[in-house]
């Protein structure tokens, strides 16, 4: 018998005592089960992850002549929240310019030439149009938000124009005329308008807006109830569900995993913060580098310049992100990213929060139709060493100087 097998059979009656711990008289899981057996309308439909069923109920929260009873409550809230968070940003209204809008007349169309929601205002005074793209899986295709804004600009020449890219996590859209949100900010929303209204509106319509909050926080919004349930069985049953998840085939997963692997094993690489969907490291040189500890509620690392792997189910690329933090070492960082170019690859506009100023693809769609994982990590690697080679000596470089 080898010293291998031998440590495989001392360790089965550890493992299977983990496991019957983790089964029998677990109160957290039973009322994590419970939340779970919770009835949803949305669930039950089957349109948790579906773009398309997303933007048609949202859609329907921000057309004031739908049935909803709410008015234009719902989309001059939303637009006054995300203009709130980007007021550094140029744009072409402000949120005390909505607060004496009505919106009442406003038109909501769904799908109009490919877009997921479009929103136009043609009072003579106002000539507003907002772009809305809904991502929850999916990522952008090329130049697919460039696409879009320049077609409404030669149909509504002229017009203010505001662009919004939602996503689950807030992600750094590719085009600069976009605002990320992040579907928390929907969540927020949604639960506000609902409490605060809860006496005009319909029982139907509550029930629904207080099914989509719901559905929101267990599938799509992170740091919600049951993340916190979850975070608090991990750590007393953290062998059980290792054990679970080691045997739990998961492409992104493995993925995750991985990658963290690689930036481990690289010198000079330092892992920040992760989730399967993010993982986040930084270079050594840069630790020594005061003004590059200095994020505001990004990380506890404090970092505030992020290499960030966008790790979706059916894309993974690499990102170089600013993130939150003191305006001027923002715009300095921002400064040199234009300056760099095509290195670089920064928006026009330095944002309150993130700026994304280095992109690069390492796997496509197409890629994750391949069903040998071995292909998978070899293309992953093949990337990695380019990356390693090319580009972060003259991205370290750059910063350097």
């Amino acid at each position: 018998m080898s010293a291998g097998d031998s440590r495989s059979n001392a360790d089965q009656p550890e493992e299977r005592k983990a496991l019957e711990d983790f089964v029998l008289d677990n109160a957290e899981l039973e009322l994590l089960e419970t939340l779970l057996d919770q009835f949803n309308i949305f669930e039950a439909i089957g349109a948790v992850r579906q773009e398309l069923r997303h933007s048609d109920f949202l859609a329907f929260l921000l057309d004031p002549q739908q049935s909803h009873g709410l008015g234009d409550t719902f989309a001059k809230k939303l637009l006054q929240r995300v203009l709130l968070a980007y007021e550094s940003a140029s744009l072409p209204i402000s949120p005390i310019d909505l607060d004496v809008w009505s919106f009442d007349h406003v038109l909501v169309l769904r799908e109009w030439r490919d877009i997921d929601i479009l929103m136009v205002d043609e009072d003579q005074t106002h000539q507003l149009v907002v772009i809305i793209e809904n991502k929850i899986d999916s990522t952008e295709g090329t130049d697919q938000l460039k696409r879009y804004y320049e077609r409404v600009q030669q149909d509504y020449p002229g017009w203010k124009t505001v662009g919004i890219y939602l996503t689950p996590e807030g992600d750094v859209p590719s085009n600069e005329n976009y605002l990320p949100v992040s579907y928390g900010l929907i969540c927020e929303l949604v639960e506000a308008i609902t409490e605060s209204r809860a006496s005009s509106l319909g029982e139907e319509v509550r029930i629904l807006m207080d099914h989509y909050t719901r559905m929101l926080r267990r599938h799509i919004v992170s740091e919600s109830e049951i993340d916190e349930l979850c975070r608090r069985i991990y750590q007393k049953h953290r062998r059980a569900l290792d054990l679970i998840y080691e045997r739990r085939p998961d492409r992104q997963a493995a993925i995750h995993n991985f990658l963290q692997e690689l930036i481990n094993q690289t010198p000079g690489l330092i892992l920040d913060h992760s989730t399967k969907g993010k993982i986040r490291f930084t270079i050594q040189e840069w630790e020594d580098v005061p003004t590059l500890l200095v994020a505001e509620g990004w990380t506890a690392s404090n970092r505030i310049l992020l290499f960030e792997f966008d790790n979706s189910p059916n894309s993974l690329k690499l990102k170089l992100v600013i993130g939150p933090g003191p305006k001027e070492t923002r715009q300095r960082l921002f400064d040199i990213a234009h300056g760099n170019k095509p290195l670089f690859k920064p928006e026009k506009t330095l944002y309150k929060y993130w700026n994304k100023i280095f992109d690069r693809p390492f796997l496509t769609k197409k890629s994750y139709e391949i069903d040998d994982e071995d292909k998978i990590q070899e293309a992953i690697d093949s990337n990695w060493n380019k990356f390693l080679e090319h580009d972060l000596p003259k991205i370290r470089e750059a910063i350097k100087d």
